[in-house]
């Protein structure tokens, strides 16, 4: 669940049709219906009729935390503005669109990406990673038909490297671990340094382990930029867990705002999380660029501690 962006699906297209301009804008605006009603009711059979991958995990997880938290009466509905769709090839299977989250007083300035996946009769929201302020968003590469180049995540030709190799490469990154030479290859984004500055700050009182790894039960997707390099979205699984620290005062660990991990922890806490992510992959050249993380989308899926 978002009160910024969340996304969705819808049931118009046949499973064999191509996918037309006039049908995303279809799924799209049923999506936003259909969001707004499951977020105000905290439904999960509402959430699964439209979202699905990590999602539906994450925002099925944050219905629960907001039940546990009180309820969600004060609930706003929004919508999206200047939505544009950017539809692969083979016009089947998935496509991509950008807008900016509307709400009942103000416009966001930076835009949401929304990956819906066909699946059988229906659409599915996938992905939904709000853009970062300060970065360069890409411009997608089409062709005649103004239809978009899908990238296998295998797919390496041309780029720094292949979709698959980034998301394992990021989740090392996230956590603190690769070689020098291959923490080089990112830009410094909102995620790792955030995630370093989490791990400074909470030395003092506990000592944290944490493991990331690309979350293979979800789908991942790449479209060609017009750069020659490929705009990636991806799903790390993060598992961290805080071992509170002895001291001359009693320590603790908590989160802050989850139902699903209520109060103080005095012993330990531990929590696993999925994160959407969305970022540049360069094209390959004699001076390899850097892999610009452009987005992100997170929860926490479950955590337990005492």
């Amino acid at each position: 669940m978002k009160e910024a962006p969340s996304p969705a699906a819808s049931s118009t297209p046949k499973p064999s049709a191509p996918v037309t301009a006039q049908e995303t804008a279809a799924v799209f605006k049923d999506y936003a219906e259909r969001n707004n009603a499951a977020n105000a009711a905290l439904s999960d059979k509402l959430l699964a009729g439209y979202e699905g991958g990590s999602s539906l995990a994450i925002d099925k997880a944050s219905y629960a935390s907001t039940r546990k938290l009180g309820g969600n009466d004060d609930y706003v509905p929004f919508g999206y503005d200047r939505p544009a769709f950017h539809v692969p090839a083979a016009r089947e299977r998935w496509f991509l669109t950008t807008a900016y989250w509307k709400g009942k007083t103000e416009t966001a300035k930076e835009p949401t990406y929304l990956i819906f996946a066909r699946d059988g009769e229906f659409w599915r929201q996938m992905y939904a990673p709000d853009t970062y302020a300060s970065v360069d968003l890409p411009e997608i590469r089409t062709d005649a038909s103004g239809a978009a180049a899908e990238v296998g995540q295998e797919d390496a030709t041309g780029l720094l490297m292949s979709p698959a190799a980034f998301a394992e490469g990021y989740a090392a990154h996230l956590v603190g671990q690769g070689t020098p030479a291959e923490k080089t290859r990112f830009a410094a984004d909102k995620l790792t340094t955030g995630a370093a500055s989490n791990r400074r700050k909470m030395d003092k009182y506990a000592r944290l382990a944490e493991i990331a790894h690309p979350a293979a039960a979800y789908p991942s997707y790449a479209l060609r930029t017009a750069d020659g390099g490929a705009l990636a979205f991806t799903t790390i699984e993060r598992s961290k867990r805080y071992n509170v620290r002895p001291g001359p005062e009693r320590n603790y660990v908590f989160q802050k705002d989850n139902g699903l991990l209520p109060g103080k922890y005095y012993t330990y806490m531990e929590m696993e999380e999925l994160i959407q992510v969305v970022a540049h992959i360069p094209p390959k050249s004699a001076e390899p660029g850097q892999i610009q993380v452009l987005g992100a989308y997170s929860g926490i899926i479950s955590g337990s501690g005492r």
